[in-house]
Formats: structure tokens, sequence, C-alpha cells
């Protein structure tokens, strides 16, 4: 999900706390941030995956013996909130040997650069999310590239190309990358187990499938997005997927029936809002 910012510069009255900060961890300012970024106590969703987001903006931490392994990095200002949450779940942030990127946009990566910093965790994304990563704010066939200079967040620096199907091992956990594009280019939904005593649940963590975009942007005009943006719900809805978070916590629907997956009920919601985009656009 996008936003369209009201101020990108810090506000005046957080000048003083944002002059204190680390340019990588200056608060980002939208019309959404701040609801954003409140905090919420972190809680576990299978046995080795902890949610350690803020209440609107996910990221997930996996657990294995040799290492931990972070997803997404919300805003600027969310990295300090996501590594209190490690610390308070009872991890230290220091044993973060990658993070992981679902979509290359300020409310999904602005924390990342301060979060690999703080942490000296390597960095993964997309191949076409690298662009938008150490470039930032866009590739140049982002829906939302419109938006331009004013969502910049900070770029980091070394990231690794990721296509679909590469996996990410620390330990006895190997994730593996599940291409999701449309949202945004390059975008990346991560899979991996979680094993308790003999039995093991698929947990997925969803990339955005929302068409948002500048106003004068129309998906209609671009068959190819249009295109990767099915394609990437048909990819996800057949996931084995017992457990289920979205970049947006609040954007992961509860199944209808116990037949339907948590990743299918998630990529029908996506197929029906690219619908409903596509008919608003032909109205007009």
């Amino acid at each position: 999900m996008m936003i369209l910012p009201l101020a990108f510069t810090a506000a005046l009255s957080f000048a003083p706390l944002a002059a204190k900060l680390p340019a990588d961890q200056k608060p980002f300012e939208c019309s959404r941030c701040a609801a954003w970024n409140e905090r919420v106590e972190p809680y576990r969703l299978a046995e080795n995956t902890w949610y350690v987001g803020t209440k609107g903006l996910s990221s997930v931490l996996v657990v294995d013996d040799e290492g931990l392994v972070l997803i997404d990095g919300g805003l600027p200002q969310s990295a300090a909130v996501i590594l209190d949450n490690v610390r308070k779940a009872g991890f230290d942030p220091r044993r973060i040997r990658w993070i992981l990127n679902s979509h290359a946009h300020f409310d999904h990566a602005g924390g990342i650069a301060a979060l690999a910093r703080l942490t000296g965790a390597a960095v993964a994304a997309g191949r076409d999310g690298v662009v938008a990563l150490t470039r930032a704010p866009y590739h140049p066939d982002d829906p939302q590239a419109g938006f331009g200079v004013a969502s910049r967040y900070p770029s980091v620096k070394h990231v690794r190309a990721i296509d679909n199907g590469d996996t990410i091992t620390v330990g006895h956990t190997t994730i593996t990358a599940v291409a999701s594009p449309g949202h945004a280019p390059g975008g990346m939904s991560w899979r991996w187990k979680s094993c308790h005593d003999g039995t093991c649940r698929d947990v997925v963590y969803l990339d955005s499938l929302n068409p948002v975009s500048t106003d004068a942007y129309r998906f209609s005009d671009h068959p190819a997005v249009v295109a990767a943006l099915r394609a990437s719900a048909d990819r996800l809805a057949a996931l084995p997927c017992d457990v289920a978070m979205a970049a947006h916590p609040d954007q992961l629907p509860t199944p209808k029936d116990a037949a339907t997956t948590p990743c299918a009920a998630y990529a029908q919601e996506g197929r029906e809002n690219l619908r409903k985009r596509l008919g608003k656009e032909d109205a007009k």
C-alpha cells in the first residue's frame, strides 16, 4: 500500500529530535506515518517466527540457533522500534544475519539502511528492487515513480539481488523467495517452514498486491504490469500456506472457510482490488 506523503521533510516540531539522529533514522513524514509507526508488543506467529513490526508496517523475525533473519524495515523511524521489539522478544539484534525486503517503497524499505548499519546484517531483495534500494526512491517502471524524489528514503549501499526460487539459509532454516511483482518491480514474498515436535507448518510473508499509483498512471495502459499482478496473485494462492503475514498487517483477510489458505484469501482480495481499479479506469 502507498499513501501519497503530505510532507517529506522533518516537521519543525520534530527538528530538535531529528537533528540528533543519524541521517538514515530521521523521521519520514507522510499522512499515515505516525499511525503506521505506533508501537505494538512483539508476538509469536509460529514456532520460529515473531512479529516485531509496528502497528501498520510489518516486520517479521525468523529465528534459528545459528542466527536471525529480519523481513522488512518499515520507515526510517521504525528502525529503533523494530530493534526494541527484537530485544523484547528475547533476541539480540546483533545476531541478525540477513535483512530481506518485500518491495522498495519508503514504508517497507525506509528503515533498512539504519537496520543494516546497526546490526551489520547483509541485505537482499528482488533484482529490480535492488535498483530502487540502492538509488532510492523508485525503479523507473514503478507505478508510483511519479511521486518522485519527494518519496526518497535512505538508500542501501550493498544489496544482494534475488530471483524467484532463490534461497537464504541460516543454520537449519531456509527462506525461499517468491516473485511477487506488480505493486512494485522486484517485489518478493518469502516462505519458510516452522517445525516443532516433528510437526512443520508453512509460513509466508506476503508482498503487496495492491494496484496503487499516482493519479496520472493508468494500469490499463501497462498490460505487462497488470499481467504481473495477476501472475503474482496466482503464484501466492498456490503456495502451501498455514501461517501468513502481509506487508501491512491490516491487509491480511480472514479466510472464509477452512479449505482456503491465508495466502489464497489474500490473493483473491488482490485480484478483486485490481478488478476494481481497472473498472474505475474504464469508467473515466
